[in-house]
């Protein structure tokens, strides 16, 4: 298939990447890609809140969000226990 189909590279503006892209094609960047910069050997998440400032908002969020649902999966496993 390979050999049928032309296989072409993104633009770099289509997945951007610490490790090889710079910090003015950042802005224009429609995805970024949070990889491990070998460089640096920065965790992850760490890496993310540096790199996507609203990052920290949306892991709260999120981190809030699964507290709300394992309190009420408690919750609702006390209920029906009680009957």
């Amino acid at each position: 298939m390979i050999y049928q189909v032309a296989i072409k590279s993104l633009p770099q503006d289509w997945l951007w990447c610490e490790t090889w892209c710079d910090d003015e094609s950042k802005q224009r960047a429609k995805t970024i890609d949070l990889c491990n910069n070998p460089k640096t050997k920065e965790p992850k998440l760490k890496a993310a809140a540096r790199i996507v400032p609203e990052w920290v908002e949306y892991d709260t969020e999120i981190r809030q969000l699964l507290d709300h649902l394992e309190n009420k999966k408690k919750n609702a496993i006390l209920t029906h226990d009680e009957l």
